[in-house]
């Protein structure tokens, strides 16, 4: 394993990284910081970096998972469904000062363990209408923002049992250090990446791709309508008049919008899915006429039924994004139980809301109802799930009718 000397080297390294090529625009700004309380000290190498960079304020708010899951066991679900004052005030500050935001995260996949799933599954509901409004506002706005992920303890075990606590957090950081790029210069590293990626996504574009139909041997078989108003996107985002930013980190995704009606087939799952502290495991995806008809689960069906029924958007695919089965963070052969990490080792969609990113010129400034009659997905939530398999094949649909392989046994076929 890496010395502490390494270690802290690499910290820092990914501390910088976050800031300058995560969120880039930062100067004279107040940025915001989630994180859980895992490694305070990995969190104040960031708010060192901002403030170099010319942050006028840092604002930190931490997490605890077991504080937060008594709260939950003692208080109401109408009590947790509801959103005080304070927190719409909270909103439409960080909506005026266009706050840049972070979110480290460090995952309990199993923090909710326990816990009713149908009261979690009603609080997400509600407070995510809430925050609805304001978050298309900001989205709008393409306000910076940047996920990334540092380890947990109780994430790292779940990863590696047979460790101890202190070695399994450093065996996970070694992980996040091939997957984040680190190694070397992880600016040029990223530089290199975002030219890449961006050269992938032009050549999408270039295709005029109507439809995707997706075939495994795990029994996928779906057929994925592309919207004709939308462009394939990856990496840093570049437009809204500010510097760019990557929003994830790790990446390695290219991902565009459906065409809310088109979807036709079946999706089977080649990953669990953790959401809300809730592992849904063994699961498949029925779609026709571009609608969510049928969900089965070994692990998390009723869960996973309650995603889907969040609203009339949440049954339908806001995404699709490919993502070749040789990638940095598929290589280190693990099964994250997180959507940041695992999301970025296989090709997989979304149920819910459309990327805006992703819209061109001519639907951008739509209304959610104006967009939904053009073939665009909104919707209050956004969940993706894996489907990406060594042997994925997926064949494209040009809108002059002709056939040209995406994907082959995995991988790009070019």
């Amino acid at each position: 394993m890496i010395s502490d000397k390494e270690l802290l080297n690499y910290k820092k390294k990914y501390a910088k990284l976050i800031v300058v090529e995560g969120l880039n625009a930062v100067e004279n700004k107040v940025v915001k910081i989630q994180c859980d309380i895992d490694d305070p000290e990995f969190i104040s190498f960031i708010v060192d970096e901002l403030y170099d960079r010319g942050a006028r304020r840092v604002e930190v708010y931490w997490t605890y998972k077991p504080l937060l899951k008594t709260i939950y066991k003692y208080t109401s679900k109408e009590e947790l469904c509801k959103v005080y004052s304070p927190e719409i005030a909270r909103l439409k500050y960080e909506l005026r000062e266009e706050m840049p935001a972070l979110i480290i995260e460090s995952e309990s996949p199993k923090w909710t363990d326990g816990m009713d799933a149908m009261k979690l599954a009603e609080v997400k509901k509600a407070h995510a209408k809430a925050r609805r409004p304001f978050r298309d506002k900001m989205s709008k706005l393409e306000t910076p923002w940047c996920i990334a992920a540092i380890p947990g303890k109780d994430w790292a075990k779940l990863l590696f049992p047979k460790l101890s606590e202190k070695d399994a957090i450093r065996a996970m950081w070694e992980k996040i250090i091939v997957c984040c790029r680190l190694k070397g210069d992880p600016l040029e590293n990223w530089k290199q990446f975002n030219k890449d990626i961006k050269a992938k996504a032009k050549w999408l574009d270039s295709l005029h791709i109507k439809t995707l139909h997706y075939t495994s041997k795990n029994g996928t078989d779906l057929v994925v309508g592309v919207h004709p108003n939308v462009t394939w996107c990856g990496g840093s985002h570049e437009s809204g008049g500010h510097p760019p930013f990557d929003p994830n980190m790790p990446a390695v995704e290219v991902f565009t919008t459906p065409d809310r009606l088109v979807t036709e087939g079946i999706a089977v799952s080649s990953k669990p899915l953790s959401v809300s502290g809730q592992l849904i495991e063994d699961f498949s995806i029925r779609f026709h006429k571009g609608r969510i008809v049928e969900v089965k689960a070994k692990k998390g069906e009723k869960f996973l039924k309650s995603l889907v029924e969040t609203d009339e958007g949440s049954h339908y695919l806001g995404e699709a994004a490919l993502v070749p089965y040789d990638s940095p963070v598929s290589n280190t052969n693990m099964i994250y139980f997180s959507t940041l990490f695992d999301e970025n080792a296989a090709c997989h969609l979304a149920f819910g809301t459309a990327i805006n990113t992703t819209f061109d010129k001519s639907i951008r400034d739509l209304t959610d109802k104006q967009l939904e009659k053009r073939g665009i997905n909104h919707s209050t939530t956004h969940i993706d799930f894996m489907i990406g398999t060594k042997d994925l094949n997926i064949v494209a649909t040009t809108r002059d009718g002709k056939k040209v392989q995406i994907f082959k046994n995995g991988n790009w076929a070019e």
